[in-house]
């Protein structure tokens, strides 16, 4: 029995209880039998009370029930096999094999992800490059520099619009459509072993700048800025860089999921010493 496909897929979500939260709520309106109670049975638990504690997070799901819960919730093929992997990755403990669950679910969503090339470090020569190249991607644009110019924020020239585009289609970064238009090439780009080179480090710098100039320029409603002081040892350390590299994988994917992309946003994560340990001074 199939009725995956009238609803929302499965593959834009990175919490398997939301998923279910809304998937029960739609197969409930098609099928008034599918109450919590129905769930509770087909998975042969005590109650819909313990249902409830699934989906609220108080318990977790055995693995030896996962599959049936998949059953429950009718998933086949590849939105099952995601499923699965969605509800281990969401509850195991461990970096390497959330790693394995998560490595899984991108493969399922067919996201690909192109790492540059030298040549083409050339994107972050200047900081509006990469945005030109996003602002392309959700914007159908022929040759007019003045408007897309103004899509940037803060704004550039006409000049400097042109220019951006005129290196990205030299590093192969941008093409004419068929229609066209200029559109991106590929779908994700990261710099791979790429990050340490000294360009991407001075995009990274004008991006923490950008986010100065957030804090005072954009309003609260349209931008997310926070900071943490905090004090910890090595161990736990690498533990946060392990969480934010995962972190990092999974906005990726929820970005490419994203079928309504309006605008272009920068996004910085740092994490770094802002005192010595004893023993070092």
């Amino acid at each position: 029995m199939s009725t995956s496909s009238a609803t929302q897929s499965v593959f834009t979500y990175f919490d398997f209880r939301t998923f279910l939260k809304d998937r029960q709520k739609w197969l409930k309106e098609q099928k008034p039998f599918f109450t919590l109670d129905y769930v509770a049975q087909r998975m042969e638990l005590k109650s819909k009370g313990h249902v409830s504690l699934i989906l609220s997070g108080a318990k977790t799901v055995p693995d030896s029930k996962i599959e049936m819960l998949a059953d429950t919730f009718f998933l086949e093929a590849k939105e099952k096999e995601f499923f699965l992997n969605l509800v281990r990755y969401n509850q195991e403990q461990t970096y390497r094999q959330k790693k394995v669950y998560l490595d899984r679910m991108v493969a399922l969503m067919r996201i690909s992800d192109k790492k540059l090339v030298p040549a083409q470090y050339r994107i972050c020569e200047k900081w509006f490059y990469p945005i030109v190249l996003e602002v392309l991607r959700v914007n159908d644009f022929v040759d007019e520099w003045a408007t897309l110019g103004k899509l940037v924020r803060p704004q550039i020239t006409a000049a400097e619009a042109k220019e951006a585009v005129q290196v990205l289609q030299s590093i192969k970064l941008i093409r004419k459509s068929g229609q066209g238009f200029w559109e991106p090439t590929d779908t994700v780009l990261t710099f791979g072993e790429g990050w340490q080179s000294v360009v991407a480090r001075n995009f990274q710098a004008h991006a923490i700048e950008m986010a100065q100039q957030a804090l005072i320029e954009v309003p609260v409603g349209e931008r997310d800025i926070s900071t943490l002081t905090v004090s910890m040892g090595q161990e736990t350390f690498e533990r946060i860089q392990q969480t934010i590299h995962l972190m990092r994988k999974e906005i990726l994917a929820l970005v490419q999921a994203d079928q309504k992309a309006e605008r272009v946003f920068q996004m910085n994560i740092s994490l770094f010493p802002s005192s010595f340990a004893r023993e070092d001074v």
